[in-house]
């Protein structure tokens, strides 16, 4: 996994994203094919949300992927979670031209670690005849009524933001 660091000035704190995210208390980008990922400090949210229900999150994320979805938003008491999969090749989006069919995905090998045979398996599935794409995920999580719509509305641009601050090279998402 890469250890990326923040340039002094470019902290990355939830302070700087509740004004134009309401509602939203933690976010985890992550780059499946470059081994890195990206969160706040959990010191901004520790009165709402703990690592062990962080830990739950990401498992249920990861869950909906194995069963071949590309977004899912549910609730979990008082939090409203909006997961985000999406695949790219040299900056740009993609769709798979025919999606795999869910029980082929479900044949995968479990997620594992942050680059594992899980998303490289999904990859030669969804895109067998094409090479250099990544999977990228966002898992964003609010305090309150969210809309699903909202959610993902706000994730997708999130996800922009946060490309941003983590210097990464790529700009079009979703």
């Amino acid at each position: 996994m890469t250890v990326r660091t923040i340039p002094e000035g470019g902290s990355i704190t939830l302070h700087k994203y509740v004004e134009e995210f309401p509602g939203l208390i933690h976010f985890i980008y992550i780059d499946r094919g470059t081994g890195r990922f990206l969160a706040p400090d959990m010191a901004d949210c520790v009165d709402m949300l703990t690592p062990n229900t962080v830990s739950e999150i990401v498992s249920r994320a990861t869950s909906a992927v194995r069963e071949g979805y590309g977004a899912c938003v549910w609730r979990r008491g008082a939090l409203h979670v909006c997961a985000v999969r999406w695949f790219e090749r040299k900056g740009s989006s993609l769709r798979p031209s025919a999606p795999p069919h869910p029980a082929a995905v479900r044949a995968l090998p479990p997620p594992g670690d942050i680059c594992g045979a899980f998303y490289r398996q999904l990859v030669e599935l969804s895109f067998p005849d094409q090479s250099c794409v990544c999977v990228k995920e966002l898992v964003c999580v609010h305090v309150g009524l969210v809309p699903p719509a909202t959610a993902v509305q706000q994730a997708r641009a999130l996800a922009h933001a946060v490309i941003d601050l983590a210097g990464d090279d790529h700009h079009h998402l979703l």
